[in-house]
């Protein structure tokens, strides 16, 4: 039995990279689009990002303090707010997984996706479940 595992049966001869015949089969297709030796099929972006990796995302999100409802409780939060979603930091976790985000009296219900701990506070990360109704709440935060 212990002579099954001998030296010449070792995983390193089993999988040879060093055999491989051409340029292209020795490195992933990532590393190749890291490296720019293959044109990376998402570039470029629909619109070029202005600054630092929140600029990549789908939608832009914007700094700012409006209110979220919870459960007939109005608070207000500091977070961002963009087209798709908001981010609100709190000093507890919601217990609820819709919340409403209003700004300057206009209101969107949205799905908080998860809660994560961001120092003393919670962030929380929510999606709007209806573009049309939360249009006027980012128009609002745009106006400001």
């Amino acid at each position: 039995m212990l002579g099954d595992f001998t030296k010449s049966a070792s995983l390193s001869t089993v999988i040879n990279r060093t055999g491989r015949t051409s340029a292209s089969d020795k490195f992933s297709p990532s590393f190749g689009v890291r490296r720019g030796l293959i044109k990376d099929p998402n570039w470029p972006p629909a619109h070029f990002p202005e600054h630092g990796s929140a600029a990549s995302r789908r939608f832009r999100r914007v700094d700012s303090t409006f209110d979220v409802a919870l459960r007939g409780e109005q608070v207000t939060v500091t977070g961002d707010i963009s087209e798709g979603g908001a981010m609100f930091l709190l000093d507890r976790k919601v217990d609820t997984k819709v919340v409403d985000v209003v700004v300057q009296g206009k209101a969107a219900r949205a799905e908080v996706l998860s809660a994560s701990k961001k120092g003393l506070l919670f962030a929380h990360h929510c999606r709007f479940l209806d573009a049309a109704e939360s249009l006027p709440v980012w128009e609002a935060i745009a106006v400001s």
